[in-house]
Order: C-alpha cells, then sequence, then structure tokens
C-alpha cells in the first residue's frame, strides 16, 4: 500500500470518527431544543439562534452564524444547553469564537494570520480550561468538545491541515494565571481561583 493511498483511508478514518464525535454530542442538545416550549430563548441577553439546516450548515467552512456573534449556530445552541453557569459559557464562547476565526483564516488562506489566531486559540483554551476543568473534575473536556463541535465536516477538518502546512508562531498568554486570559468579568473571581488551584493540586 501506498503512501498516498494509506493518507487517504486514515482521513477518511478521522473524517468518521469526528461525524460520529459531532452526533453523540450534538444529537442530545438538538432533542431538547426542538421540545422547548420557547424557540428562541434568551441567554445572557442573546437570543438564541434557530437550529441550523445540517446541508446548508455544512455547505461552507464558516457555516451558518444568524445572530452573527462570531459562532456558528449549532455550536452556540450546544453551549448554551450545556454550560454549567455563566462563566464557563463565556469562557466556552470565547473559545467557540477563536475557533471559527481559525476557520474564517483557513477558509481565505490568510497565511500571515495564522500567528495571530493560534495565540488566540490558546489563550481562549487557558481561559476556559480554568473555568471548566474543576467544574467537570476532568482537563481539558470542554475544549476538546467545543473542537469535535467546530471541526465537524470535511472541509473544516481539511483546515488543520492549512495550519499545518503553514509555519506559524503562536505565543500562548499567562499560563500560571489562565484566567486572565479571559476577555469578560469573572464572576466570583477568588472562588474560581481557589477551586481551580484546588483541582489542579488533587489532580497531578
Amino acid at each position: 500500500m501506498n503512501f498516498k493511498k494509506l493518507s487517504s483511508i486514515l482521513f477518511l478514518l478521522v473524517f468518521f470518527v469526528s461525524c460520529n464525535e459531532y452526533e453523540k454530542l450534538m444529537g442530545p442538545i438538538l432533542k431538547i431544543k426542538l421540545a422547548d416550549s420557547n424557540p428562541n430563548p434568551i441567554f445572557d441577553g442573546e437570543a438564541e439562534p434557530p437550529i441550523p439546516n445540517r446541508f446548508e450548515n455544512d455547505r461552507t467552512i464558516l457555516g451558518i452564524d444568524s445572530n452573527n456573534n462570531g459562532i456558528r449556530d449549532d455550536v452556540d445552541i450546544w453551549i448554551n444547553r450545556t454550560a454549567l453557569d455563566y462563566n464557563e459559557r463565556m469562557a466556552m464562547r470565547q473559545y467557540a469564537r477563536a475557533e471559527q476565526d481559525e476557520l474564517r483564516v483557513c477558509s481565505l488562506e490568510l497565511k500571515d494570520e495564522t500567528s495571530k489566531v493560534v495565540t488566540e486559540s490558546m489563550n481562549s483554551s487557558y481561559c476556559l480550561n480554568s473555568l471548566s476543568d474543576h467544574k467537570r473534575k476532568v482537563r481539558d473536556r470542554t475544549e476538546f468538545e467545543v473542537d469535535k463541535l467546530t471541526f465537524s465536516s470535511k472541509d473544516r477538518i481539511d483546515c488543520r491541515g492549512f495550519y499545518d502546512r503553514n509555519s506559524f508562531v503562536a505565543g500562548g498568554g499567562d499560563i500560571s494565571k489562565p484566567y486572565l486570559n479571559c476577555k469578560f468579568k469573572i464572576q466570583n473571581l477568588e472562588s474560581e481561583i481557589k477551586a481551580y488551584k484546588n483541582f489542579g493540586s488533587h489532580s497531578r
């Protein structure tokens, strides 16, 4: 078996696994939304978007963002329905926007912007994990789940190759104080810091 054929088989395997992961994460949430008597509830002052048509949503790399908040509608719905509290929800949104911006740069092949968007994604992941890990009792869980939802089609998965092919130097933010990478006002900051540090000391 030649390398090209093997690479194609491996890509198809990754694609089908990714699709299956998307369905496992999104399926239950869409059922909850469909059963909701209010089709467009308000979360943090913003109306939740309607469920996008799957085919139309996957026709382009960026998909559908009907409320123009920088987050794809399906991912937006998932975040609203799964976040445990305000802080985690806002951190999920920040990370989802950063991931969506990576897809934007890929779709337009803006090689000069790779460093900027990857750095933002890294910083946003630090923020998310600092506000989520101690609540979920698992490291990086929500980060991985947002990744699986964001990179949910063949073209989106191909974008990972775009970043592999184009060298960049990404400098992350403050790892020792990851909450400083959050772009929103964290509620009950001192309690969050204490819980995060306590979880970190017991999960090593």
